[in-house]
């Protein structure tokens, strides 16, 4: 790698890690955890993105890939054991299927694709028959008082409920919010490795950023988030309604095809930070006690 490529990526790291490290810090997780976790990362990184299809990687290999010693690798797989054995994070939670469900299952969409008003247990169709199709086991009073939680839901009769809102975002440091965030931030990291790569089997994957030429008052950002909500929801919801029903209608499984990627879309308001010109010496105070 050049080197002005590698001071250039240094500095994107350092951008790329600062919102992360800012919830870090506000969480009470140190350096020294961050490290350990880093640790897994390019473990894991160096044994199955490098080793070639098929292809177990050697101890030395993995060592001169991440610059770390044998001893290191042993902590780093015992550690690893243990986080995966904890399983705290899943790829969706019961809320959102249930949701995704209620806006894409061609039995609980009307007309012009928009999602029905259901009773809670009453009817053919309903509420709890709903959350059983979508996340059985999962008791459907629960997924009731969950979505009213979030505001994703709100009564329009007696016991009637119509849907707010097609995701499931809990507005708190939950461990849904925490695994959704992760999904979030990976899949767009993923995309842009993909776009990247010198190499690459495929085409270059659907990217395209929008950005405001000047910048905006608070009431200006706050006029176009409103915006967004309308149209941006609206395309979200057209390309979710493809995805789920007019895909597969028109391109169906054969048999002996695999069916094994799993694809989204993103989509989101970004709101860049004011640059900072001082330097980061000048914002630490050297000479006070603590």
């Amino acid at each position: 790698m050049p080197d002005n490529v590698k001071t250039v990526l240094s500095i994107s790291i350092r951008r790329v890690l600062r919102p992360l490290v800012k919830i870090m810090l506000r969480e009470g997780v140190t350096y020294s955890q961050f490290a350990a976790i880093a640790k897994m990362a390019f473990v894991e990184s160096a044994a199955k993105d490098f080793a070639g299809k098929a292809k177990k990687a050697s101890v030395g290999s993995v060592c001169a890939l991440t610059g770390m010693e044998r001893e290191q690798i042993d902590e780093v797989l015992i550690e690893q054991e243990r986080y995966d054995a904890s399983a705290v994070l899943e790829p969706t939670n019961p809320f959102a299927r249930v949701l995704h469900g209620w806006h894409n299952d061609k039995d609980y969409v009307g007309p012009y694709g928009l999602p029905m008003d259901l009773s809670f247990a009453d009817g053919p169709l309903s509420l709890t028959i709903l959350a059983n199709r979508h996340a059985p086991g999962v008791p459907p009073q629960i997924i009731l008082q969950e979505l009213q939680r979030v505001g994703a839901i709100t009564e329009v009769g007696d016991n009637i409920w119509k849907p707010l809102k097609q995701e499931y975002i809990d507005p708190n440091l939950s461990p849904e919010n925490l695994g959704r965030m992760a999904s979030l931030v990976e899949s767009l990291l993923s995309t842009l490795e993909n776009n990247t790569r010198r190499t690459r089997d495929d085409t270059a994957l659907f990217e395209r950023t929008m950005s405001v030429d000047s910048p905006l008052t608070k009431a200006q950002l706050s006029e176009l988030h409103s915006h967004l909500k309308v149209v941006g929801a609206q395309f979200l919801h057209r390309v979710d309604t493809f995805a789920a029903i007019d895909l597969h209608e028109k391109i169906a499984v054969r048999p002996g095809d695999i069916a094994n990627i799993r694809a989204g879309l993103q989509c989101f308001l970004f709101v860049e930070p004011v640059a900072e010109a001082s330097p980061l010496r000048d914002a630490i105070e050297f000479n006070s006690p603590n």
